[in-house]
């Protein structure tokens, strides 16, 4: 698992003041120590660096012809960590139902090569193949709901209604993951989170698959064999300033993947093996609404969070029988909808 600090451009040095405050001398002559009069303590001030993270917008264009003629707009600007901005693109104009399989794209490059400096690295072109025209029906519906009835938790169910038919319910998902094996998941992502450990200023987000090793008939329908042959392999972890763009980095990976490449993750009329191959979904903080509509709209059956989800995330995933877990800890978690997955063995 590569580390997710190998960004390009994500982190710059910067200056600093530092106070802090002790009970007694700093012990070093470089450090101007003042004692304040109303508790003695004293002032330590000091000058050194720091390493922040980078946030820069990242405007989207898409390119299509339309009866020989061609057609350009301004899908979206959005700010982010800059550094795996193809895997956010195509994560992104997947989650928002614009494209259905990564087929749909002959190319995604940099806008203009003319633009130098980090200008030149926020604007990109997402040109499609001939004879594909990008979906924006949804997001063109969406806007008039918005200026007919006003912006509410029904109009963003309904829009996600339009966005996809895809089904998250597998009866082979009964009772398949282990709730002891989620224990260990934040620390296992934590580990690979190298910009946090630099700047202390990104979300993480992280896909795992679940593996089962079956034992011959009769052993692996216990219990204590199906725990201890289970295991929930960490497969694509990002970071970035924005939580959902984190989101939309480990989407495109997934996409992007050679198990999936080319094969549309919509729909229900085959539930192959792929499709029916658990996957978890792990966020860093709390679980909104448009996390939730990410992870259905990829096909992914576990959203869990480390926070707490919000009532309309929660709605959305009762909706579409997404297994959603918040406040998950080494010590426990809260399922707030689609139990049935989970096994207390």
């Amino acid at each position: 698992m590569e580390n997710t600090a190998s960004a390009l451009r994500s982190t710059k040095t910067i200056n600093k003041v530092s106070y802090s405050f002790s009970p007694g001398g700093t012990g070093k002559s470089a450090v101007l120590a003042a004692v304040t009069e109303k508790n003695q303590r004293t002032l330590i001030r000091k000058t050194s660096t720091d390493t922040v993270i980078v946030e820069q917008p990242l405007q989207i264009t898409l390119s299509w012809l339309a009866q020989g003629v061609v057609e350009n707009r301004v899908f979206t600007i959005t700010m982010r960590t800059p550094g795996h901005d193809y895997l956010l693109i195509i994560g992104l104009l997947h989650s928002e139902g614009v494209i259905k399989q990564l087929s749909d794209i002959e190319s995604i490059k940099l806008e203009s090569d003319d633009i130098t400096g980090q200008g030149g690295q926020n604007e990109w072109l997402v040109l499609f193949n001939a004879g594909v025209i990008p979906d924006l029906s949804s997001l063109e519906r969406y806007m008039m709901s918005y200026s007919s009835c006003g912006l509410c938790g029904t109009t963003s169910l309904k829009t996600l209604e339009l966005k996809t038919v895809i089904n998250l319910s597998f009866v082979e998902h009964k009772n398949v993951l282990v709730a002891q094996s989620l224990l260990l998941l934040s620390s296992k992502m934590r580990g690979q989170q190298g910009l946090f450990d630099k700047t202390g200023g990104v979300h993480g987000v992280a896909l795992f698959g679940l593996e089962c090793n079956r034992e011959p008939a009769g052993a692996a329908e216990l219990p204590l064999a199906r725990s201890l042959h289970q295991k929930l392999n960490l497969q694509h972890i990002y970071e970035d300033i924005g939580r959902h763009n984190a989101v939309d980095k480990v989407i495109g990976a997934l996409l992007t993947s050679n198990d999936v490449q080319n094969k549309s993750v919509h729909g229900n009329s085959a539930k192959s093996s792929q499709q029916a191959r658990l996957c978890l979904l792990l966020v860093s903080g709390r679980i909104s609404f448009e996390i939730v509509q990410k992870t259905i709209m990829a096909g992914i059956h576990v959203l869990v969070g480390v926070g707490a989800p919000s009532d309309l995330a929660i709605q959305a995933a009762k909706q579409f029988d997404l297994t959603l877990i918040g406040f998950v800890s080494d010590k426990g978690f809260n399922v707030y909808h689609g139990d049935w997955r989970l096994t207390n063995a």
